[in-house]
């Protein structure tokens, strides 16, 4: 698929979530306003989809660089702190961003919050470890384990992200793909996580924002407090990366 496809996919995507938020948003306004904390819960939480996956693949990026070793908030906690923060505090919300723009921001400051905070517990519990050979082997033996952002152990083969950038940088399956052709897809999958996971936090959620949520480079910037021009930068460097992973691994296959 080239870029003005995979572009105007995402394009499509995005307007289809940012016409579901802003049917919302006076409503969900109105019961913050109201004090209706159960009523704007629950009807925040149809909305929630796409930012839920958005931080569970940045949770799983995080776990497959070993940020962390140890999880404890998954995908749903980091969400819900950051709703709750936005109920509380809906004085604050930036008159530049619409609540989902802003909701996008807060999960962001929570998830590198709380991954500061993990990375500084797991390193005072390494400090005070100490591991006999047979346990550094085991860990040897476990070096491609970890967890999902649910908190659960797997294979880092077992992630498949596939339907989250599938439209940025791999064809679309069809209904009669052979397995052969699945294999492939999931390969390069599995490339493109790995080549995010090797990118600086910062810009892979840069890239993340603009390539696999949709917002325009205008939005990213005020999401993030950041030039647009800085945006289209990022993305641009990192969609490289990515994409020279992808050469490679499909030239090793022909090889």
């Amino acid at each position: 698929m080239d870029q003005n496809q995979t572009s105007g996919t995402q394009r499509r995507m995005r307007q289809e979530q940012e016409d579901s938020w802003r049917a919302q948003e006076a409503r969900l306004q109105d019961l913050i306003v109201r004090g209706n904390k159960e009523a704007f819960f629950e009807g925040i939480t149809p909305l929630l989809g796409r930012l839920r996956s958005f931080v569970k693949r940045l949770l799983r990026a995080a776990y497959l660089e070993r940020e962390i070793k140890t999880p404890v908030y998954t995908s749903d906690d980091i969400v819900d702190e950051a709703i709750l923060k936005a109920y509380e505090n809906f004085e604050k919300k930036p008159a530049e961003l619409t609540l989902e723009q802003w909701l996008y921001q807060l999960v962001n400051e929570t998830l590198l919050n709380y991954l500061r905070r993990q990375k500084s517990v797991d390193a005072r519990r390494r400090s005070l470890e100490t591991f006999g050979q047979d346990e550094l082997r085991t860990l040897g033996e476990v070096e491609h384990m970890t967890a999902d952002a649910e908190g659960e152990v797997l294979l880092d083969e077992d992630l498949d992200d596939a339907e989250s950038y599938e439209h940025e940088f791999t064809t679309p399956a069809a209904p009669d793909e052979d397995p052969e052709k699945q294999v492939e897809r999931k390969e390069e999958v599995q490339q493109i996580i790995s080549a995010l996971v090797r990118v600086p936090e910062h810009e892979r959620i840069v890239f993340e924002l603009a390539a696999i949520e949709g917002f325009s480079e205008e939005d990213v910037g005020r999401i993030m407090n950041m030039p647009a021009a800085e945006v289209k930068h990022i993305t641009n460097r990192v969609r490289q990366i990515l994409q020279r992973q992808l050469q490679t691994q499909a030239t090793r296959r022909a090889s």
